[in-house]
């Protein structure tokens, strides 16, 4: 361990909940890390192993992060959260989903995201900025993800609604305005 690790170890094992790619949202009671850390949230990049030990953790939240590394990178993510939740520990993941931006190009819908400012011209600038805009690497569509979810080693997979869940400790973390992303929990 080093200074940059000693905090980040020290809270985890903590709170034992890790916030991944918090951005601006540094959530009381959670280990709160980005690549560009607000202030009380770590500094780390999510595409290096994570320096805490096995099952360590009972809960990892991450909302609109897995998109911006490639699947590569997001399936090593993924191995590296199962490898660190404890035995009955949970990740709730939030991601666009392709499959919804494609229906709305489909279907000449391009008003879906006007509350959050971004206001594509025509449904193809809508798919290619949907894709390329804001650092995406990766979009998932459900049925990717949860296939990514299995090969990492999850046991218990399921699509659940935007800020709900019937663990009390997932519930109303979504911070970002409901856009039909796909939101998953994943248990070990």
């Amino acid at each position: 361990m080093n200074k940059l690790t000693d905090g980040f170890y020290t809270s985890a094992l903590s709170t034992g909940r890790l916030h991944l790619g918090c951005g601006r949202n540094v959530m009381p009671g959670w280990t709160n890390v980005d690549y560009e850390p607000q202030p009380d949230a770590f500094r780390w990049d999510l595409v290096e192993d994570l320096p805490l030990p096995n099952a360590c953790v009972q809960y990892i939240f991450s909302e609109h992060f897995i998109e911006h590394i490639s699947y590569s990178e997001g399936q090593k993510l993924l191995r590296e959260c199962k490898r660190i939740l404890k035995p009955g520990g949970g990740l709730r993941l939030s991601t666009p989903d392709l499959a919804f931006l494609i229906n709305q190009y489909t279907q000449g819908r391009i008003n879906e995201w006007h509350d959050m400012g971004w206001a594509p011209s025509t449904p193809c600038a809508m798919i290619n900025e949907g894709l390329r805009l804001w650092g995406h690497q990766y979009v998932y569509d459900q049925q990717d993800l949860h296939r990514s979810l299995a090969l990492a080693g999850f046991s218990r997979i399921e699509t659940v609604q935007w800020r709900k869940s019937n663990n009390a400790t997932f519930n109303d973390l979504e911070i970002r305005p409901y856009h039909h992303e796909i939101i998953v929990e994943a248990w070990v």
